[in-house]
């Protein structure tokens, strides 16, 4: 006797646009003891042609008698996620030891190259503008 579900007995939880957002989805309910499964949707006639991936999305599926209380788990962890304050949050102690830069200094070397690169941009447009007018 087979006791696994059939399709016939899945329903959908939800539908992702990116494989990461349906994986995380699928450990939280995971997590609550929940069993799911996560499969692409055929992007049907088209084949795989498509602009994006969020043309067919990715799709989690949890047994039909389990759909309520993943429905409940899964918006219970979007709204415990919104209050979370993350100046409270300890990160931990740094592992390395390199120095830290204020954001927006750039190195000297950085300067002289960005300098540099600029100029001959510079150069190469007004020696093709002197090109065309001869």
């Amino acid at each position: 006797m087979n006791t696994e579900p059939g399709l016939e007995d899945m329903a959908v939880v939800a539908t992702t646009a990116t494989e990461f957002e349906a994986q995380t989805k699928a450990a939280v309910l995971r997590s609550e003891g929940i069993d799911c499964t996560v499969t692409r949707n055929a992007p049907s006639w088209t084949g795989h042609v498509s602009i994006s991936p969020t043309a067919w999305g990715v799709t989690v599926w949890v047994c039909r008698q389990d759909l309520e209380r993943a429905q409940g788990v899964l918006h219970q962890a979007v709204a415990d996620s919104v209050d979370l304050d993350w100046d409270e949050v300890d990160v931990g102690e740094r592992e390395d030891q390199l120095p830290l830069r204020p954001v927006g200094q750039m190195p000297l070397l950085a300067k002289v190259a960005f300098a540099v690169a600029a100029a001959l941009i510079l150069l190469t447009v007004l020696l093709a503008l002197f090109a065309i007018t001869l």
